[in-house]
């Protein structure tokens, strides 16, 4: 089905659309239950449901979860990690798009959000970016996103057109139709990370998009990091090391 097609197709939008925010996750069930889903809930917009799904979790994410005692959660846990590259920093680029397109499947919002594991949502993150899409009449619209690089530096990320390096991922929100495009795990061969592999394939297809000039969630430093995008650049340089072997021998 084309993409003016599914445009046709939808019927007309309630004035309080479900919205399915969906999060992937490995082993984070500390941070994810203390920062990321309370943000969640604090959400001044409540129609809303969390689709999380983790990627073989081996710790106590479902039980934490479940502590939380909010219906509105649903957790899947699948019963084996996605299949990725071995390369350090081919892996970094699509790890997670396997649990993220299961978690796309489950959504049953006219609406799709996401959120990361260990970023924060302003509280009133769903409700300022639903209106906005209805102002805008788009598809697909993001905000801006407050980075912590360092303690003492916040980087602030977010501008059209939707290009590697302008979008926050957890500041989007979509049209569910669009669903039918998942993250494509093979991204990298292309040196794009899965979630930018993704908005540029909506951007060719033709997809509306449109940016709040306003900041709706954060990406604080996990516990313990003093810099952020450390391990990115710690996976480049053995990736780097790696090719350079390889071409000596």
């Amino acid at each position: 089905m084309t993409l003016g097609r599914l445009r046709w197709a939808l019927t007309p939008e309630t004035t309080r659309p479900l919205v399915s925010v969906v999060t992937p996750t490995y082993n984070r069930a500390d941070l994810l239950t203390t920062r990321t889903l309370p943000s969640l809930i604090r959400q001044t917009y409540t129609r809303w449901e969390a689709v999380v799904v983790g990627d073989a979790c081996t710790d106590d994410t479902a039980a934490r979860i479940a502590a939380l005692q909010d219906p509105r959660i649903r957790f899947e846990n699948l019963p084996q990690r996605g299949v990725y590259p071995e390369d350090p920093l081919r892996r970094w680029m699509v790890a997670g798009s396997t649990p993220a397109n299961r978690a796309l499947e489950l959504a049953r919002g006219r609406w799709l959000g996401y959120l990361d594991d260990d970023d924060v949502l302003l509280e009133d993150h769903l409700e300022r970016l639903l209106a906005f899409a209805r102002e805008s009449r788009a598809e697909f619209v993001f905000g801006a996103g407050d980075f912590q690089r360092s303690p003492a530096e916040w980087l602030r990320i977010g501008a059209l057109p939707p290009t590697p390096g302008h979008v926050m991922h957890s500041s989007v929100l979509y049209r569910s139709y669009l669903r039918f495009l998942r993250y494509d795990l093979e991204a990298w061969k292309e040196s794009v990370g899965a979630d930018a592999h993704l908005w540029g394939r909506m951007d060719r297809l033709g997809v509306r998009f449109a940016f709040l000039d306003r900041v709706v969630c954060r990406a604080p430093l996990r516990p313990g990091e003093t810099l952020a995008g450390q391990r990115a650049a710690e996976r480049r340089a053995d990736a780097h090391r790696t090719e350079a072997r390889q071409t000596s021998t």
